[in-house]
C-alpha cells in the first residue's frame, strides 16, 4: 500500500458523501470518502494511502483527462516479472509503486529517470490519521 504524508486543507461535504483536498508537500491530491470521521478535519495531518495497482503511468501525457489526481514523478527503479513490472517513483510528496503489466512496460519504453505523469482516481484514496514521531 502507497502512503504519502498530506494535511486536509478542504472538505466539502453533501449528505454522507465528501470531496477532500489534501496538500502532500505541494502535491495536490483529492478524494471522496463517505462518513467523514472527526478526526479528519481541515488542518488535520494524515496519510493518504492508494493501492499500488490504482496508480497510472502515462509518458508524454497532454490534453485534459477526468482524473483529479494527476503529478509529475520520476522514475527511480523498475523490478521485472514475467507478466508484471513494480516501478518505484519518486516525487516531492514522498516515494511510492505502480504495479504495470511487462506489456504496458515496454509499449512506453519506460527506464529508471524517465519523468511520467501519474494519475490515481479520487475514489480509489483512502485515509489515516498520521502519527507523529
Amino acid at each position: 500500500m502507497n502512503k504519502l504524508a498530506a494535511v486536509i486543507e478542504k472538505v466539502e461535504r453533501h449528505e454522507s458523501l465528501c470531496f477532500l483536498e489534501l496538500d502532500a508537500s505541494g502535491t495536490s491530491l483529492s478524494m471522496l470518502l463517505f462518513d467523514l470521521k472527526p478526526e479528519f478535519s481541515e488542518g488535520s495531518r494524515v496519510q493518504a494511502l492508494f493501492k499500488e495497482t490504482e496508480v497510472v503511468l502515462a509518458k508524454r501525457l497532454s490534453g485534459e483527462i477526468s482524473f483529479s489526481n494527476r503529478f509529475q514523478a520520476v522514475i527511480r527503479k523498475i523490478g521485472t516479472g514475467s507478466i508484471l513490472a513494480d516501478v518505484s517513483l519518486s516525487c516531492p510528496a514522498g516515494e511510492f509503486s505502480s504495479i504495470i503489466t511487462m506489456k504496458a512496460l515496454r509499449r512506453l519504453a519506460l527506464e529508471p529517470g524517465d519523468e511520467v505523469t501519474v494519475m490515481v482516481k479520487a475514489s480509489q484514496i483512502s485515509l489515516e490519521a498520521a502519527h507523529d514521531a
